[in-house]
């Protein structure tokens, strides 16, 4: 059995490294949201209900890949040449399942709860487990073949592509997906709930902008500085990713508000994302700096709503301020990100 001893502990190493991956969700903005509606609530004495189905949302999402085989981090080609009995490959299967987070979790809601609870978990986790293996994984690709024309149409494709691969997309469009079944499906829907449906997708897009070259590696950044483009252009690709997929997801519900957002997002997550290396990893949330976070929310929110409902002239101030950061900040050498 000393194959497969030394091939778990190869296992926990990399499980726990891959937990540590979550972490960048408390610094993440929209996880900071939620958190600041539930010290609120409790700060008054009141059980914390209007943040339960943010917090549901997150647990949905961050199930997809927790609920991952552990085995499935071993390459196929490789785990088939090692000379392991039948009994051995077995035994592996076996003992793996416990290095999954998804076991432990399970095990707790088997505790602590009804036992249905802690099954309809499992059959949940089961359910996204083979859902990501018809969708390719380990390695979770999109799927998504973009070719847009132009010089920098490469660059907007292949940005769209990362963002489909972080799951602050996803809560985003499960967002929008909730605001445009409010307004079309509920009788009699408040138009005041609008703009607040297009701040919230707004906002949990907004860590990204602090890390636009978070997913690029050290031969990413390598290939931008070769590319016969100055940096402002590399970010104007970027940027437009990052715009197009939020006026998509805004536009059933508040294009001015979430469009003002967004602007001041990138403006002010700019010099972070340009001269900060901030690596992230596919298919978690991302993580920011807080300094930088709050007041992207803080000003996001404030001149989205103003823009919606008091002048566009706003989202001439947040075009401004886009404007302003991509002139400023670029000046400094990509070099230095």
């Amino acid at each position: 059995m000393r194959p497969v001893n030394a091939i778990l502990r190869a296992l926990s190493r990399v499980m726990r490294r891959d937990l540590g991956s979550f972490a960048a969700l408390k610094v993440n903005n929209f996880f900071l949201f939620v958190l600041f509606l539930t010290y609120s609530n409790v700060l008054y004495h009141l059980q914390p209900h209007s943040a339960y189905p943010f917090l549901l949302l997150f647990g949905f999402l961050l199930l997809f890949p927790m609920s991952s085989d552990p085995l499935a981090k071993i390459p196929t080609a490789r785990f088939g040449l090692w000379p392991l009995a039948s009994s051995q490959r077995l035994a592996l299967r076996l003992v793996s399942v416990a290095l999954s987070p998804v076991f432990w979790i399970a095990l707790i809601l088997l505790l602590l709860t009804a036992r249905s609870l802690a099954l309809g978990f499992v059959a949940l986790a089961i359910a996204m487990q083979a859902a990501m293996v018809t969708a390719g994984s380990p390695g979770w690709n999109t799927g998504v073949r973009l070719a847009l024309p132009g010089k920098l149409g490469t660059l907007i494709a292949a940005a769209i592509r990362q963002m489909l691969s972080l799951l602050d997309t996803y809560i985003a469009l499960l967002l929008a997906i909730g605001g445009c079944a409010y307004r079309f499906f509920f009788h009699a829907p408040d138009p005041a709930a609008y703009p607040i449906f297009a701040l919230l997708i707004a906002l949990a897009l907004s860590t990204y902008a602090q890390c636009l070259f978070g997913l690029d590696n050290n031969s990413a950044l390598t290939r931008y500085r070769l590319l016969p483009l100055p940096l402002w252009q590399i970010l104007v690709a970027k940027d437009i990713a990052y715009l197009a997929i939020l006026v998509v997801l805004v536009a059933p519900l508040s294009v001015a508000a979430g469009l003002t957002s967004g602007l001041i997002a990138l403006a002010m997550g700019r010099y972070s994302s340009v001269r900060r290396r901030s690596p992230q990893y596919r298919w978690r949330f991302t993580g920011g700096r807080v300094i930088v976070g709050v007041p992207q929310g803080v000003l996001g929110i404030g001149l989205g709503l103003a823009a919606h409902e008091v002048s566009p002239a706003f989202l001439g101030v947040a075009a401004a301020a886009y404007c302003a950061s991509l002139w400023i900040v670029p000046r400094q050498a990509l070099g230095q990100m």
